[in-house]
């Protein structure tokens, strides 16, 4: 058969592709022969592939000139074997383009091949027409559940209940979603749902330092594809080899299958998607699931990390970590309207010494001594009750304490500063009721100057 001229036909790229028939399985997949334009594409090195490819030689394996990818192989076999017309739309990282692609069974076959028309259109930006082009039932099972991600209060507990619609629609044991952060250098489960029978091991208990090591290699080994799928052997040993630390990790958390996906959110990884362990459902079927959910997903989570990333600049001091004055202004107000009537206690405190410091060494060293003093208080109580009120006070908002309970606290804040080579002048004041609360930061600011000139040797009125 000619197959050259058979793709002359077509205006795109378009070649024929080769499958070897191998019981339950495939065997070599092989670029057979192609037009003029996808020919030529071979005469220049292929963006995000390693391999050097010297123009197009046909009848040659499929990686001779492109990585390995499990997904294209997927759909080769789906349409060369199983006489499948499909289509897909992706993004791989690595290649910065997407690319439209339709596989076209052919009728003609051999004893040992079959074959299938692959042509293929690469867009620089996303196609939203091309890209919701996808199976109806699909499309409206996935929006149906996504769509109350744009107007949940709670967005952890509304991705947690995506998920667990996403787990079912592809009959997975596990769907959960990772994100990544490389500038803290960990990994953040943020919500996943798993099958209450299943034997798999829980996310949760492999998120770690080395988990985070090894999530670190997943996009290498994804290389020029938009996602993983690992449904039989093929997939397994691929992964075996490429990845064996990625593959022991699979095995021994008991996943028998996998697809994932990375999440992208203003052109940067944010994350990845998985669903595994599925059942009785067509993995075509799952990946357009999950591209499609990809896709929303991607862009919702990325929305919630901004906001969130807005609310802690506006909350948070970029010095020491902990809570900002404008945040201690909104905690004390809603103690006030609360007028809850337990009691409240603050502490109030001041570096002794932080004028020397800045003025014999400096206010980086200044600011070094103020980050050690935060660095004692964080290690005694939760980051949303200690406040920098200004440039070396610090307030500590307590609820439904006794006296006996703060001035213990008051003896546990000297000696962690003492371990960091820190002195604080400390005040407090207890009151009955939370309306109380600024009563009680006048108290204990006195409080602290009494501190304070005792530190210094002054006399105490």
């Amino acid at each position: 058969m000619d197959f050259k001229r058979l793709c002359d036909d077509i205006d795109g790229l378009a070649c024929v592709i080769s499958i070897e028939k191998v019981k339950d399985s495939y065997g070599e997949i092989r670029i057979v022969d192609g037009n003029d334009k996808y020919r030529e594409t071979f005469s220049i090195p292929q963006v995000g592939s390693p391999l050097v490819v010297n123009g197009f030689r046909p009848n040659s394996l499929y990686t001779d000139y492109l990585e390995k990818n499990l997904s294209f192989e997927e759909y080769c076999f789906r349409s060369a074997i199983k006489k499948e017309v499909l289509h897909s739309y992706a993004y791989p990282e690595q290649l910065k383009a997407w690319f439209h692609m339709l596989f076209i069974p052919l009728s003609y076959s051999t004893k040992t091949h079959n074959y299938c028309m692959y042509i293929m259109e690469v867009h620089p930006d996303l196609n939203p027409a091309i890209a919701s082009n996808v199976h109806g039932e699909i499309a409206s099972k996935v929006l149906k559940t996504t769509v109350k991600l744009s107007v949940a209060t709670d967005f952890r507990k509304a991705l947690k209940s995506t998920l667990k619609d996403i787990r079912e629609i592809c009959n997975a044991d596990l769907c959960c979603v990772l994100l990544i952060d490389d500038a803290k250098e960990r990994l953040d489960l943020i919500a996943e749902s798993k099958k209450d029978d299943s034997t798999l091991t829980d996310v949760k208990d492999l998120v770690s330092p080395e988990f985070y090591e090894l999530a670190k290699t997943w996009k290498e080994t994804l290389s020029n594809s938009n996602c993983l799928i690992i449904s039989n052997d093929v997939g397994w040993n691929y992964l075996k080899d490429k990845n064996y630390a990625w593959y022991k990790s699979m095995k021994d958390a008991k996943v028998e299958n996998l697809v994932l996906f990375p999440l992208n959110s203003r052109n940067k990884l944010i994350g990845y998607i998985w669903a595994c362990n599925f059942h009785g459902l067509d993995t075509i079927n799952i990946k357009e699931t999950m591209e499609v959910t990809t896709f929303i997903l991607g862009a919702e989570i990325g929305n919630y990390l901004l906001l969130n990333q807005l609310t802690e600049m506006s909350s948070v001091d970029i010095l020491t970590g902990v809570c900002n004055r404008n945040e201690m202004n909104n905690y004390m107000n809603r103690l006030i309207d609360d007028n809850n009537d337990h009691t409240v206690g603050l502490l109030f405190l001041d570096i002794n010494g932080l004028k020397k410091i800045n003025d014999l060494k400096g206010h980086l060293a200044g600011d070094n001594l103020i980050k050690r003093a935060a660095s004692a208080l964080k290690n005694i109580f939760p980051p949303e009750i200690i406040f920098r009120a200004g440039g070396d006070e610090f307030i500590i908002i307590l609820e439904k304490v006794t006296e006996e309970v703060v001035i213990n606290y008051v003896s546990r804040i000297k000696d962690e500063a003492s371990k960091r080579d820190v002195s604080l002048a400390i005040g407090y004041s207890i009151k009955n009721n939370t309306r109380d609360v600024l009563k009680a930061l006048k108290e204990a600011d006195e409080n602290m100057y009494i501190d304070k000139r005792k530190h210094y040797g002054q006399k105490v009125v």
